[in-house]
């Protein structure tokens, strides 16, 4: 009796990715499926398989799983594929796919997957060699974004440049390239020419596109004001965007990190209190403003402050950092424990490598 494959698409489909998975085991091995006949049914079963192994976060079984299911799908013979291609071509399309011998897998879809699994892996090399093997033509915004990430991780920054603007020019709110590309030193003005600049119909819908992408190219030019060291013009800008999106978390975290930067404790202080009063699970930059607490010495609310984060998300860089500005005055050894696993969660986590700096100093004076 054959393991019904609809069966596995609807419990991942729903989230149950623990129950898709031993299913996902029996349909891998059925018997049913000839490997002679039908090595695109094979190569089908373990893309679904890989897919909940990953959900699963067991991703080295994803990984074996993927490339398996590419093996069986480069085995199928090609001339069954040209006959597919002319019957489709010349028939409807109630024709079903698995009434010929070919994979309906997408080959590009299975790399990025295999990507994925190594990108969670911190495997950024092999990731990158993934993804090199997909045609730039067939990249879609999610593939672009990872291959500037592994670009940039790897300091291939003109390659990373072409991705992030890749990613510009098919949706310009994508908040996390126009960021990187103002961090690479990318001019605003170059950034804003790849948005989209034609409106849609008639003059009130063009002045319409025009101010709603206003705030889209001031949020550039606060960004590229910042990457430059002009902290006051970047400010401005947020405080622009402030005025438009009140209570704007992403604006207030902004303006906070600028603010510490430049001196201005109390406002940064204030600004991430009202963002964790918006939202108090907010963990991104609150390593910043536990180095603030600590600064004014407010150990009172550096304490609540890592109590909330440990129970928020324990796993998070910011979390250790907190951790070890709050234990720098009872166990310094124990604070640079702290700063070193944050550093090994997220090697690009700035606010580590400040701490590790400030801490060191002060041991080697006491050798």
């Amino acid at each position: 009796m054959d393991v019904p494959k609809d069966y596995m698409t609807t419990l991942l489909d729903h989230g149950l990715f623990a129950s898709a998975q031993m299913l996902g085991s029996f349909l891998v091995s059925s018997s049913s499926v000839n490997l002679e006949t039908s090595p695109h049914l094979k190569a089908e079963n373990l893309v679904l398989l890989g897919d909940a192994l990953f959900r699963e976060k067991e991703y080295r079984r994803a990984i074996h799983a993927y490339k398996q299911a590419l093996h069986f799908h480069r085995i199928i013979p090609k001339q069954n594929a040209s006959a597919i291609r002319s019957s489709l071509s010349a028939s409807t399309r109630s024709s079903s796919p698995n009434s010929f011998n070919i994979s309906t897998i997408n080959e590009n879809e299975v790399k990025f997957k295999i990507a994925s699994s190594h990108c969670a892996l911190n495997e950024n090399r092999a990731a990158l060699l993934e993804m090199e093997g997909i045609p730039s033509k067939a990249r879609n915004l999610q593939m672009n974004l990872m291959m500037g990430k592994l670009y940039r991780n790897s300091r291939h920054t003109r390659a990373a440049i072409t991705c992030y603007k890749e990613c510009l020019r098919h949706c310009p709110c994508i908040i996390e390239a126009i960021i990187a590309l103002a961090e690479l030193g990318v001019a605003a003005k170059d950034i804003i020419s790849l948005f989209p600049q034609t409106p849609t119909r008639g003059a009130r819908s063009t002045f319409d596109h025009f101010d709603s992408s206003r705030w889209l190219q001031h949020y550039v030019e606060a960004q590229c004001c910042i990457a430059s060291n002009d902290y006051k013009g970047g400010l401005e800008f947020f405080a622009e965007l402030l005025r438009r999106f009140p209570n704007n978390i992403h604006i207030l975290l902004e303006m906070a990190k600028v603010e510490a930067i430049i001196g201005k404790t109390e406002e940064a202080i204030t600004d991430f209190e009202k963002v964790r009063s918006i939202d108090p699970y907010v963990i991104t930059y609150m390593d910043e403003y536990a180095m603030l607490l600590k600064l004014k010495s407010d150990y009172s609310k550096l304490n609540k402050l890592v109590h909330d984060l440990l129970n928020i998300d324990p796993t998070r860089p910011e979390v250790f950092v907190a951790l070890s500005v709050l234990w720098e005055r009872k166990d310094e050894r124990g604070a640079l424990s702290y700063i070193d696993k944050s550093i090994r969660i997220d090697e690009r986590h700035i606010p580590g490598y400040i701490m590790k700096l400030l801490w060191l100093p002060s041991e080697e004076l006491k050798n």
